[in-house]
């Protein structure tokens, strides 16, 4: 047992070890240009904050989300929950009743799918003016240059304001939800600086940049135990509410909301448009204009397409107090104005006579600690704990390589590594987008959690993977209700749920079953790092519920003699008609190593093989093969012409997964099929990882290298490490990245014997890790 776990954490870098404060400095993220859709982030794993180029929200009402703030808007009236009937499918011959949109019940349906929605707990920013008392825009800011400290995890933003310098500080409490803000300016003892603190009304949008309704703003209730330099807030919607708490430093003190009559907002003029090509659209803006607040959206809806092709822009020349200002907003994004923001706004003052004004924001479900951290507290924290993240589990040095292409697939791996800790170590699953805006109604998808999760057991980082691993333990109860009511044996794992843990009710989530394995992988994992009792004792229910799942919904086909997986079933694609597709080639190999490894499960715990699952294993229908080509299901029509788009699952057999039911020659025929005619502008991120990891276990670690650098749109990181491959930001390609790459160092089961047996040998790459384990 002991010679096993030593040889999942074997490292070949015999050598010195890793300067890993080297290898993560030198990614440094530095960013200079105003970015008005990407913010940059600090966070802990189960809160996250993101700001534009001043190092807080203030020209852009970026997100604070965390895995626990939660809204439910109220039921439609008159209906329950109970009332909710699904749809009724033939499967095999049998009635089966399925989680899927009810006719009979659109509105509760539609309820079903918005709520809960993940929310926006606030907005924290600064309020600066001009030498001559204008408020500064975005425009007005020079010199910026805004550092985040990887090694650290702390934000330095510097820039200028009429030729007066600003540095803000931005740090996360590692233990605590908590924003620390450290400002130095002239401007504050000049008065022309101070902080605010706001929240947006509720907008449950399925996918949302900004989350909520900034047009109607939300507002705080001070709670009776705020005193001193505190002040403790609440807000309460429906039947939903969270705490915050100001901790303001050096003398600085709170002002409540502003009352009284908005002054009036004029709009001078707005134009849409681009270059030379623009259309007045004041009589919209003026329209739009109500008790002295303006919210209008730039895109297409404000008339015809003035400069079809470019990107375009909305311009609003505005007066307020007779001092005349435009304000901006690209293409797709909303423009916000408010002639007396201070109405719905907590005003931070900073103490007369300092230049610096620093304050600690916190955030909580319930009452927030009584001893709020300081902001030198936090800063301390964050220089204590960032370094013991990057100094734990795996690294991986590409410095020493000549390929001219390694430095960017270190700053990948590198931000990547970043961005999971901010956002995807909380207490549930994560969602595509993390905590950065929501996609989905900010639900977390089951079928994308090995994605988002499987990468922190390869890279030996357990405690940020355990907070959420418990999600199984959590579904049990329900999953067993759910298999039973169909009918089956087992456990039938849900697709898209929210923290009530119900399904939304759809026909993609009620038929996928590609996540039904997922258990029995992630124990394997944690076996493979964990090689004790009580890693079989705290996964055995989870394991035999799964296997039994698998084992019963496989059907025994009179005819054929075989087990066959569907129909009705959705493919790793959901590109397909699931009333006629069966036997798709990812999940019968998935299928395959399920049961397979739910009986290894059983030997180590001294228990015999179950005949049942081992019947269904040996009778499964072998994957399904098209003229010397594996294919995306049996039976697919014009495969090569009309279906290589979306997911290429079909190499995810033998790339993700070992390669259960596998021939070797017709896999290496298949991918250089896909290779050569899927659409890969029409894929999804953790698509390329997973081709690279198919390239690799076949030998062809320069296409496996090729993949994870693929120049398609769908699988690009930005300066801050952000990725393409879905609605954006998508954080399965980062996930994927991550596992691919430590799986291409450290090997995989039956891997050639060398060091880094899926990067390219002796030309061009030189790879050091260490900490990484070994894949199945």
């Amino acid at each position: 047992m002991l010679a096993s776990l030593a040889s999942i954490l074997l490292t070949y870098s015999s050598t010195a070890r890793i300067d890993r404060h080297a290898l993560v400095s030198r990614h440094n993220v530095e960013l200079t240009r105003f970015d008005d859709s990407r913010p940059l982030q600090v966070g802990n794993g189960e809160f996250a904050f993101g700001m534009d180029l001043t190092g807080l929200q203030t020209f852009v009402p970026f997100n604070t989300m965390s895995h626990w703030g939660w809204h439910s808007s109220p039921l439609p009236p008159g209906q329950r929950l109970e009332d909710f009937q699904g749809q009724v499918w033939d499967t095999h011959g049998r009635p089966v009743r399925y989680p899927m949109f009810d006719a009979e019940h659109p509105q509760l349906s539609e309820w079903m799918a918005a709520n809960p929605h993940r929310i926006n707990l606030g907005r924290i920013g600064l309020t600066l003016l001009k030498k001559d008392g204008r408020i500064a825009t975005a425009s007005d800011l020079q010199n910026p240059k805004q550092t985040l400290d990887l090694w650290n995890g702390i934000v330095t933003s510097k820039f200028e304001i009429d030729g007066d310098p600003v540095t803000v500080t931005t740090a996360c409490h590692p233990g605590v939800d908590a924003i620390a803000a450290l400002i130095e300016s002239p401007l504050v003892k000049q008065g022309r600086l101070t902080a605010f603190l706001s929240c947006p009304g509720n907008d449950p949008l399925q996918f949302a940049n900004l989350v909520g309704d900034w047009s109607h703003p939300g507002h705080f209730d001070k709670l009776p135990s705020s005193n001193g330099n505190r002040l403790d807030l609440f807000r309460k919607f429906d039947n939903d509410d969270y705490r915050v708490s100001l901790l303001c430093e050096a003398g600085a003190s709170v002002a409540s909301p502003k009352s009284g009559e908005a002054p009036p907002l004029r709009i001078v003029k707005a134009e849409y448009g681009a270059g030379d090509k623009w259309v007045d659209v004041t009589e919209q803006a003026n329209k739009a204009n109500r008790d002295g607040r303006l919210t209008m959206r730039a895109d297409n809806t404000l008339g015809p397409d003035p400069a079809h092709g470019f990107v375009k822009a909305l311009k609003v020349w505005y007066e307020i107090g007779g001092k005349e200002q435009v304000a901006e907003a690209r293409e797709n994004q909303e423009l916000y104005l408010d002639s007396m923001p201070e109405r719905d706004r907590v005003t931070i003052q900073p103490s007369s006579g300092s230049e610096t004004l620093s304050f600690v924001c916190a955030f909580s479900r319930d009452a927030v600690t009584k001893n709020l951290p300081t902001v030198e507290t936090t800063l301390s924290a964050c220089r204590q704990k960032w370094p013991m993240y990057w100094n734990s589990g795996g690294a991986i040095d590409l410095s020493g390589s000549t390929d001219p292409r390694w430095k960017e697939l270190e700053r990948r791996i590198v931000l990547s590594q970043y961005l999971m800790k901010v956002n995807e170590a909380g207490s549930f699953p994560p969602q595509e987008s993390g905590l950065v805006n929501n996609g989905w109604y900010g639900r977390f998808h089951m079928e994308m959690y090995w994605w988002h999760a499987a990468q922190w057991a390869v890279w030996n980082r357990w405690p940020e993977l355990d907070r959420s691993l418990g999600i199984y333990k959590k579904l049990l109860p329900g999953a067993l209700k759910l298999a039973k009511s169909e009918g089956y044996l087992g456990a039938r794992w849900p697709k898209c749920i929210g923290p009530d843990l119900r399904e939304w009710p759809h026909e993609i989530h009620a038929l996928l079953i590609w996540q039904q394995p997922h258990p029995i992988f992630f124990a394997e994992l944690d076996y493979r790092a964990h090689p004790t009792q009580a890693t079989l004792k705290k996964w055995q229910p989870i394991v035999e519920a799964t296997a039994d799942f698998l084992s019963s919904y496989a059907f025994l086909d009179p005819v054929t003699q075989r087990y066959v997986l569907g129909p009705p079933v959705f493919v790793v694609s959901e590109n397909t008609d699931p009333r006629t597709t069966q036997n798709p080639t990812f999940e019968l190999g998935y299928w395959r190593f399920g049961l397979r490894t739910a009986q290894l499960w059983r030997k180590r715990m001294g228990l015999a093989e179950r005949a049942d699952w081992d019947k269904v294993l040996r009778g499964l229908s072998p994957l399904p093969e098209q003229d010397g080509l594996y294919v995306l299901h049996e039976g697919v029509k014009d495969m090569w012409t009309k279906w290589t788009f979306e997911h290429p699952a079909l190499t995810g057999v033998f790339g993700m997964l070992p390669g259960d039911g596998v021939d070797r020659e017709t896999m290496q025929r298949t991918f250089d099929k896909v290779a050569s005619n899927w659409d890969f502008n029409h894929t999804w991120g953790w698509d390329f990882p997973m081709l690279a990891m198919c390239a690799a276990r076949l030998g062809e670690t320069d296409r496996a290298i090729d993949m994870l650098l693929h120049k398609s749109p769908g699988f690009q990181f930005d300066e801050r490490g952000l990725a393409t491959g879905g609605p954006f930001p998508y954080f399965p390609s980062n996930g994927a990245l991550l596992y691919a790459v430590a799986m291409m160092a450290a090997g995989w089961d039956g891997a050639p014997h060398r060091n880094a047996p899926g990067f390219p040998s002796g030309s061009g790459w030189k790879v050091r890790w260490e900490g990484i384990g070994r894949a199945p």
